[in-house]
């Protein structure tokens, strides 16, 4: 299940709840929103290099949040890293948005690694997030009714990751990625795809899309 706190827990941004049903979605912020007539985002020439080294991941993030920014054309987004170094416990880096900026609890999975792929898609959908907040998306589906039913609402929070999965795509294409090699699965890989061909948020309307498209 896609953890509650979309945002992070840190930063306690994006926590879906709600008490009545609303089935289908039909909040204009969601389903019509401006973002879907944005068309694609600027081609973006992007010289991040993933390295192996604790210093060399962290300039890779910086200079690739940047690259993010010059492809979305917004302003410049603070990034805070910090690190967690591998012990007993094997920790797992997890990118989320604060009312500040990105926040990224960095750990050795992605410091070891030499594919770029996973580490790209994890910030480009982070990203995206920060693109929810701007277009009035995340408060929207912050405040979507559920009813109290559990799979209502899981329904809801898959939609909101699918979408980012969706604008991530969007920057994979922006930014001369490839289009394959992601190692994404199921609904995930086909919002990743959709943004991909489209090159930008058009495609990625998950808010009216069918449920079997955001299982």
């Amino acid at each position: 299940m896609i953890t509650r706190v979309l945002a992070g827990l840190a930063a306690g941004l994006i926590v879906f709840s709600g008490t009545a049903a609303a089935d289908p979605i039909a909040v204009p912020e969601l389903i019509s929103n401006d973002l879907y007539k944005a068309g694609k985002l600027a081609k973006t020439s992007c010289g991040a290099k993933k390295g192996t080294t604790k210093a060399a991941t962290e300039k890779y993030i910086r200079t690739l949040v940047g690259c993010l920014g010059k492809a979305w054309r917004k302003d410049a987004v603070k990034v805070e890293i910090t690190y967690e170094k591998d012990g007993k416990k094997k920790y797992k880096s997890w990118p989320f948005i604060t009312r500040e900026g990105i926040y990224v609890g960095l750990a050795d999975d992605w410091i070891k690694t030499k594919n770029e792929l996973p580490v790209f898609h994890a910030m480009a959908a982070v990203y995206g997030e920060v693109v929810q907040l701007d277009t009035g998306i995340a408060r929207a589906a912050k405040t979507l009714d559920y009813g109290g039913d559990e799979k209502v609402l899981d329904e809801q929070e898959r939609r909101y990751a699918y979408q980012q999965d969706c604008l991530a795509g969007a920057a994979a294409k922006a930014l001369g990625r490839p289009a394959r090699g992601w190692k994404l699965k199921g609904n995930e890989l086909y919002w990743f795809n959709q943004g991909y061909k489209a090159g930008g948020p058009s495609a990625c309307n998950t808010w009216k899309a069918p449920t079997s498209k955001v299982a």
